[in-house]
């Protein structure tokens, strides 16, 4: 496997990372902890598997903006206590039009190390196409921007505790 084309890192303490895995691994807490999503669409809700997919849904200059990813993998051990999801991004959209096509087969693996000197971790693999090598630049700008967004939230709003969302019970007005 090609080295990660980036890798940003932050520690944190063995509390704190247990509270970013327990949040990490049930989408229903994702909301409240990450900025990109403010709706997460998804066949199933709950505990992440492996093979699901879900749409992280925001807002941007009053327009819908869905990122729509997919869980590859799931590696966790009690001792050493860690956790490893790897993401892959099947897309961007913008009011259902393609966005983002110069990007190609982006992956992010986040790990999460609750032992002493750990913390969070994301790796990122990318590639741009041969026909958007004059912009790769500005192309790249977007997975870094990615992967620096979800260290932030995690390591910010994912060590807090955090209920799961309730579902919303919708009543018939008399």
């Amino acid at each position: 496997m090609d080295p990660p084309k980036g890798v940003w890192r932050q520690s944190l303490s063995p509390s704190e990372s247990e509270q970013v895995i327990t949040n990490l691994l049930d989408l229903d807490r994702w909301p409240s902890w990450h900025s990109s999503a403010g709706r997460i669409l998804s066949e199933k809700t709950g505990a992440l598997s492996e093979g699901q997919r879900f749409d992280l849904h925001r807002i941007e200059r009053q327009r819908l903006i869905e990122d729509m990813w997919s869980v590859k993998s799931i590696r966790s051990s009690e001792a050493p206590r860690f956790l490893e999801i790897e993401f892959l991004w099947q897309g961007q959209q913008r009011e259902g039009k393609p966005l983002g096509t110069a990007l190609s087969n982006l992956s992010m693996t986040v790990t999460v190390w609750a032992e002493e000197g750990g913390g969070v971790e994301i790796a990122s693999w990318w590639d741009v196409p041969w026909w958007a090598k004059f912009m790769k630049g500005r192309v790249n700008r977007l997975p870094r921007a990615m992967a620096k967004q979800w260290l932030k939230d995690a390591c910010s709003g994912a060590t807090l505790p955090i209920l799961p969302s309730q579902e919303a019970f919708l009543t018939e007005s008399e």
